[in-house]
């Protein structure tokens, strides 16, 4: 079974990479570490969600793309390395495929029970229509948890009967149906030392009749979408 059918037959699938293509993305880190985190035009930054409840402080940040130099510094890594491919796992054609939103997440410390959700969702966004790949920044220790992903259906009930557990890995990412994929971050007890680092791509299908419905996300989750061409 090649990549393709695997993501349509499983709504997931694990693409190698060469792990040095991240570098430009570390230094984007490193710069708004330098800075001391502060929001710029390039960059906006948003906290954890409130649902996921914990008796510790969950000290959780999103650093997304809010420009188009920004979307196309993701953009350029992921078209640079094997993980355009991931442009080309569904049967929509893959220059209507393209990154609309991009972000680095961190986590600090430990991580309480999260809440199953999917990402990208939208009456009139279907199976395949849309794909969240997520990868590691930096190397992840063994004790940071992982992806908890299930395949019962969206509207069913019972998403812990069905969980499969990814780790994560250098040079490795989950390329996952950003729709119908209900999915989690794995519970975990870490120190306030450890940093969990990700880089998430959300690609979309872009034709003209998706723009509506990918606007209305975008708004929902704060971050905005891009929809035109990669250049």
């Amino acid at each position: 079974m090649n990549k393709k059918e695997e993501f349509k037959t499983n709504g997931l699938v694990k693409l190698m990479f060469s792990n040095d293509a991240l570098s430009p993305l570390r230094q984007l880190y490193y710069n708004l570490r330098d800075t001391d985190f502060e929001p710029g035009g390039d960059i906006g930054i948003k906290l954890h969600d409130d649902s996921v409840k914990s008796d510790k402080e969950l000290k959780m940040r999103w650093f997304f793309a809010k420009s188009e130099a920004a979307i196309k510094l993701f953009r350029d890594v992921l078209d640079g390395c094997e993980l355009s491919m991931s442009r080309a796992l569904t049967d929509v054609k893959s220059e209507n495929m393209r990154v609309v939103q991009a972000n680095i997440i961190e986590v600090r410390g430990s991580y309480p029970l999260g809440r199953w959700h999917s990402d990208m969702v939208d009456d009139k966004l279907f199976k395949n229509h849309c794909i969240t790949m997520l990868t590691p920044l930096f190397t992840v220790e063994d004790h940071i948890g992982g992806l908890e992903t299930t395949s019962t259906p969206r509207d069913a009930l019972d998403y812990d009967t069905n969980a499969i557990t990814h780790k994560y890995h250098d040079g490795e990412a989950i390329a996952f149906d950003g729709t119908e994929t209900i999915h989690r971050t794995e519970k975990y007890e870490a120190s306030n030392d450890d940093i969990r680092l990700l880089v998430c791509w959300q690609l979309a299908d872009t034709a003209e009749e998706m723009h509506e419905p990918l606007f209305r996300i975008g708004k929902r989750n704060g971050d905005p979408m891009f929809v035109g061409k990669h250049v």
